[in-house]
């Protein structure tokens, strides 16, 4: 796509630079039309004395006054995507031929490379009525979108491509067609470009609130420092480390056991991941620490869109995004514990120690409860299966009580679809990892398999069981190891 982009009004907020400078100009509350364009009819001055106001303020805002915030992350993305980025640009005295000029061109152009952008042309346009106006640039450019705030512009552009309209009091009065669309900032913009119709039709778009991974440096400093410790204290074994992508968008999923799964992985990538994880952590005393390190906050129980979001949003921009389909650890709670105690006619207290002891996989339990109730085992196995859960599942598989299905299935809890639909909303890759073993200082059972990433399609049914499957092969693989 060929995309136009002015300059004043839209990657530098014009109107508010002639509104503050103008009233420390002309005087406070001398603003009598804030509707206008220019500083005469802003300010109700003449046309001298606003040659006057630029003469002493152009070269401040040429050479100094900032970029809008966002705007070149967004041109640069949009670049990586195999987009062109054309500048087009009315500024004042750029069309000279003499010194004065070339040197306005020579600023124009370091303000763009002192922000970063590196566009595939500059174009330097006159008024309406002169032979080279903005209208005839983009069709000499075959420009798809123009992104624009003057109303005259955007209304003779738009009878010849979709253009974007910067919002600003100046240009309130323009008549919208089909064509146009406006937008409240330079931060709309690159869902706008992706989504014109929608964004047109007011339907919701999820909308990018970053576009760059300003995390790297804390995470990297972070993980520089608790690596070599993890790695020291745990020994993980880490197998296929190469299958995770060193670039682009990717989803890392896998089974949870224990609330420092995600490390293993963190272990086996240098590559920046923001890993979901629940609110509590955040409201605890390691609450900066997950925040500065770019943890996504999830809000079990408030809207949890804001989270997924945030991940599309950080997949969006290439980086990596961490979860467990589970959705949870996959370990007895007190709530469970309390809820299997109706079988027993023991001591609670006893109970919930002797049964923590055996750290049970929860789906186990759930599957050695359901035979109990279908009658499949005795009350009597059931409660002495309780306290050795993993040992009896495989007893019962061997036994040919539960089938091999059965047994493999009971390894993992159901997968909530939010990790195959990011996937497939972002266009980004999953990359399966299967952990097991435990966290005792000093063990060496404690490993993470990584498998080879997949792409998702509109089938997230066919996807999620694909998922579960591939993490579940995984974890196989790290039983035949121990």
């Amino acid at each position: 796509m060929k995309i136009g982009i002015d300059v004043d009004g839209v990657l530098t907020d014009f109107e508010k630079f002639q509104f503050e400078r103008g009233e420390k100009y002309f005087g406070k509350n001398s603003i009598k039309n804030e509707n206008a364009y220019e500083i005469e009819d802003i300010f109700h001055c003449t046309k001298k004395e606003a040659d006057k106001f630029w003469i002493k303020n152009i070269l401040d805002y040429c050479l100094n006054y900032p970029m809008v915030e966002n705007a070149s992350d967004i041109i640069n993305l949009l670049q990586s995507e195999g987009n062109e980025i054309h500048i087009i640009t009315r500024r004042v005295h750029t069309l000279r031929k003499d010194m004065l000029g070339k040197i306005f061109r020579i600023m124009l152009e370091r303000f763009l490379k002192k922000n970063g952008i590196k566009p595939n042309s500059i174009n330097y346009c006159g008024p309406i009525d002169y032979e080279n106006n903005k209208l005839d640039v983009c069709k000499k450019l075959n420009i798809d979108i123009m992104i624009e705030d003057d109303p005259v512009n955007i209304k003779m552009i738009s009878s010849y491509c979709k253009v974007i309209c910067i919002n600003t009091k100046y240009n309130q009065n323009l008549d919208i067609n089909d064509n146009i669309l406006r937008i409240d900032s330079f931060n709309d913009m690159y869902d706008a470009i992706k989504n014109f119709d929608k964004f047109k039709n007011n339907e919701k778009v999820e909308s990018l609130k970053f576009y760059k991974d300003k995390f790297q440096k804390n995470y990297s400093l972070v993980r520089s420092v608790g690596v070599p410790i993890f790695k020291g204290l745990f020994r993980p074994t880490i197998i296929n480390e190469n299958n995770i992508p060193k670039k682009d968008s990717i989803l890392l999923c896998g089974n949870h056991l224990h609330v420092w799964d995600q490390f293993p992985v963190i272990c086996a990538t240098e590559r920046i991941t923001h890993w979901m994880s629940k609110k509590e952590y955040f409201d605890s005393k390691l609450g900066p620490f997950f925040k500065k390190t770019g943890a996504i906050c999830v809000d079990r129980y408030g809207d949890a869109s804001i989270g997924t979001i945030e991940a599309l949003n950080y997949l969006k921009i290439g980086s990596a995004v961490g979860l467990f389909p589970e959705g949870t650890r996959n370990g007895l709670k007190d709530s469970h514990i309390k809820n299997l105690y109706k079988y027993v006619d023991d001591n609670f207290e006893c109970f919930k120690d002797k049964i923590k002891l055996s750290n049970p996989l929860l789906s186990q339990v759930n599957l050695l409860e359901k035979l109990y109730n279908d009658k499949i085992i005795s009350k009597e196995y059931f409660l002495e299966a309780l306290f050795n859960v993993k040992e009896e599942m495989k007893n019962l598989r061997d036994r040919k009580i539960i089938t091999e299905e059965q047994y493999n299935d009971s390894l993992l809890l159901p997968f909530k679809y939010g990790a195959v639909s990011m996937a497939y909303k972002a266009n980004a890759l999953i990359v399966p990892f299967g952990v097991t073993g435990d966290y005792k200082i000093g063990n060496d059972n404690l490993i993470v398999n990584i498998g080879e990433p997949f792409a998702v399609d509109d089938d997230l049914d066919k996807a999620n069981i694909k998922l579960r499957k591939k993490v579940l092969k995984l974890i196989k693989e790290n039983e035949k190891i121990i």
